[in-house]
């Protein structure tokens, strides 16, 4: 993708221009690129733009050569600060982004050996006040709540160290590392007694995260593939290489070349992808039966894994070449829906997984927002889709084009606001039962997630504050 742009660059401004950095994001309808356009020049680097590239490598915006000069001649006044030049110059309508900034605490090393030095001591005050600060570290974030669970509970905050232990298992239980959770579950079956254990959350998701973990037989056990005839799913059966992988092993890495479909026949595969500001987050790990890998048989263009398998521990997979693959699926329709409605909803939780929100929420919270997902439609011309003064029945998820929100049934006039590209619209509303004051139309092109309303409002019911907190700031 890089050549791609830098081939663009060299055909329209010479050596003028050039790529710094390309960094992925994820869409609801895809995957793109942020690219960093700068001007080498002898003084240094000028920044002049950041684009994004989509699968099919179309730009986004296109760069206007007298906004690329004015940039240019910004960089010799010496009375404006290059932040003031810089935001001040129309690049076609391009909106300069902040820069992503990494949330990881800097010295983790540092504060745990401070914290162990006072443990050592008993100094349970001190190690508490410490604690927080490796919360926002992604990789110990799950064991620095098990160790304030611990404190709590040696000062007597029983409630409190129950929070923390289930915070814990939470996050354990996203990565779906057994072995922790069950070390979460074994400090509250300790603390609380056994009748006070089975009616808490923590022991429910050691019970699920116990019961995916079944092996299956035969790839034709994954529910994508369920759509095949019995002949079909013969020929599948015949026709599928078991490989295993050791613990640590990566079965694809995002951006290689995607060549087959895999179906988890016994183990765990962590799905990790690159984030913004570089490196890799896992946003959920998958079980046997499922399916991954798709894209290599619905896409014609060059298809490339969108985003990395790991092993979490010795695991095997089916593999069925995609070349196979795609013949079933060219003389049986319904099993290419079934596989491209998988695709589907694998984007769209990869973009709720990095969402700036939704991402807040753990992976179980976004599988039932994912449950409550009706349809996916594209319009080739405007539509009404919800009118002004009544509770819309319904939340919406722009994955291309925009809506347009309309003051009562002025459907004449400009739209007072639009909703564009991964915005949602209705959420909160849905959820409260309220009636919203706009006609919300989908303009020609656009393509929307619906989300069933009243799914949405018993997610909201019976989840944890925060939960629904997060649905009311969507939209």
């Amino acid at each position: 993708m890089q050549a791609a742009v830098a081939a663009y660059l060299r055909n329209e401004f010479g050596k003028l221009l050039v790529v710094r950095d390309l960094r992925r994001v994820h869409h609801v309808a895809g995957n793109g690129w942020k690219v960093r356009i700068v001007a080498p020049l002898r003084t240094g680097d000028v920044d002049i733009a950041e684009l994004e590239v989509d699968e099919r490598g179309v730009l986004s915006p296109v760069l206007d050569p007298d906004g690329v000069v004015e940039v240019l001649r910004a960089t010799h006044d010496d009375d404006a600060p290059p932040s003031v030049r810089l935001d001040s110059l129309d690049l076609g309508g391009f909106d300069m982004e902040e820069s992503p900034r990494s949330m990881e605490l800097v010295g983790t090393t540092q504060v745990l050996v401070k914290i162990r030095s006072h443990l050592m001591k008993n100094e349970l005050e001190k190690a508490r006040e410490l604690y927080p600060r490796l919360l926002t570290d992604p990789e110990v974030r799950a064991s620095a709540l098990l160790g304030m669970a611990e404190i709590e509970r040696k000062l007597g905050n029983v409630q409190t160290a129950s929070g923390y232990l289930e915070a814990a298992a939470r996050e354990f239980a996203d990565r779906f590392d057994l072995e922790g959770l069950e070390d979460s579950a074994s400090a509250a079956l300790e603390m609380l007694g056994h009748d006070a254990f089975v009616t808490t959350p923590i022991h429910a998701l050691l019970e699920r995260g116990r019961a995916r973990i079944q092996p299956i037989i035969s790839v034709t056990m994954a529910p994508a593939l369920a759509g095949a005839t019995s002949a079909e799913r013969e020929w599948l059966e015949k026709n599928a290489e078991v490989k295993t992988l050791r613990r640590g092993e990566f079965l694809v890495k995002e951006g290689e070349p995607s060549r087959a479909v895999f179906v988890i026949r016994s183990g765990i595969l962590a799905v990790l992808l690159e984030k913004p500001e570089g490196g890799q987050r896992v946003v959920r790990c998958c079980f046997p039966g499922w399916l991954l890998g798709e894209s290599s048989v619905l896409s014609d263009n060059d298809p490339h894994a969108t985003a990395s398998l790991r092993a979490e521990r010795i695991t095997e997979v089916f593999r069925l070449d995609a070349a196979l693959l795609k013949t079933v699926m060219e003389k049986n329709p319904t099993l290419r829906d079934r596989i491209a409605q998988t695709k589907q909803i694998h984007r769209i939780d990869s973009f709720f997984a990095m969402h700036e929100t939704m991402g807040q929420l753990d992976a179980q919270v976004r599988d039932d927002m994912l449950a409550c997902l009706e349809r996916i439609q594209t319009f080739e011309e405007d539509t009404l889709l919800f009118p002004s003064g009544e509770v819309p029945q319904q939340a919406c998820l722009v994955a291309r084009g925009e809506l347009a929100l309309h003051e009562g049934w002025e459907l004449d006039s400009p739209p007072v606001a639009t909703i564009g590209v991964d915005r949602f619209a209705n959420v909160r509303d849905a959820v409260h039962s309220i009636e919203s004051p706009y006609t919300v139309l989908a303009k020609a092109g656009s393509t929307v997630a619906f989300f069933d309303g009243k799914k949405l409002q018993k997610l909201a019911e019976h989840s944890a504050p925060h939960v629904a907190a997060v649905l009311e700031r969507l939209g």
